[in-house]
């Protein structure tokens, strides 16, 4: 069996002679590229040859860069643009909010104008439901026997007669539309203070049986004549649209509308009926 040479000198270097073999070069190249130009423009021309290679290389750093931007801008963007929608619609509803409480403030205050000039002893009361039917005749108001609000009453709005207290509750009241088939108003002329009677008509008013021999015209005002038990003396009712005469009829044909805000009102005017008389709530009259 051959034994293993004793070998007794190294080849090659030392990491220590390698270590002071690098040292001496980089001083050497130091002392070079301070003392001689020609160093420095080859290091420029270096530079030069490699900025394309170090450009190519930076370029996927820097689309990734990009379109990581775009992204998340538009994800600002789409947060942003829903942030201002909500902040706009809340601004929207608030003014609407706004106007609303302008108008009813502006409704309170008139009709508390109305009670302290003509009607002291009226009280003010809001309208807390009405029936889910837009063609309802009834509403119901926050007011009631214990407030001192009796059947037959009649309700107003600032503008005019707006209906009548049909039936109470304790804490509330039902007032019927003046449009209801079951209410008929003694009225007058505001202008020659002939009397008539105004009846509702499904939504509507009817001046039927206004005699051809008195006048009337586009414009009249119809107000209450204070000929029953319930409605004091010049209450605005009904404004005249159209009148016509002759024909043959012993009567006018009218037509007419209500001046008060029947459907829009927030706010109304109950006003205490005169004592022991009939209530003006009467049985739809047929027509002729």
């Amino acid at each position: 069996m051959a034994e293993p040479s004793l070998h007794f000198v190294q080849n090659g270097l030392r990491p220590t002679s390698k270590l002071v073999l690098c040292s001496l070069a980089a001083i050497a190249l130091l002392l070079l590229d301070h003392r001689y130009d020609a160093i420095e423009r080859g290091r420029t021309y270096i530079a030069a040859t490699l900025y394309p290679l170090q450009w190519l290389a930076k370029q996927p750093i820097n689309l990734t860069s990009e379109v990581t931007g775009y992204f998340q801008n538009q994800t600002r963007l789409l947060h942003e643009n829903q942030t201002l929608k909500a902040q706009n619609t809340q601004l929207k509803l608030s003014l609407q909010q706004q106007q609303i409480q302008l108008q009813s403030a502006a409704q309170v205050m008139q009709q508390a104008r109305l009670q302290q000039q003509a009607l002291p002893q009226s009280q003010i009361a809001q309208i807390i439901s009405s029936n889910s039917n837009p063609l309802s005749d009834r509403f119901i108001i926050n007011k009631g026997s214990h407030d001192h609000v009796q059947a037959g009453d009649p309700v107003s709005d600032e503008k005019g007669v707006i209906g009548q207290v049909s039936s109470v509750q304790p804490f509330s009241a039902e007032v019927t539309l003046i449009t209801s088939n079951n209410i008929a108003i003694p009225a007058m002329v505001m202008r020659t203070g002939v009397r008539t009677l105004v009846y509702g008509r499904s939504g509507g008013l009817d001046l039927r049986f206004f005699p051809a021999n008195s006048s009337l015209q586009k414009g009249d005002l119809l107000v209450t004549s204070g000929l029953d038990s319930a409605y004091p003396t010049g209450i605005p009712i009904a404004m005249v649209e159209m009148a016509q005469s002759g024909s043959g009829s012993p009567y006018y044909r009218a037509q007419i509308s209500p001046v008060a805000s029947v459907r829009s009102s927030n706010f109304v005017l109950v006003i205490p009926q005169k004592k022991n008389r009939t209530a003006a709530i009467i049985s739809p009259v047929p027509d002729k």
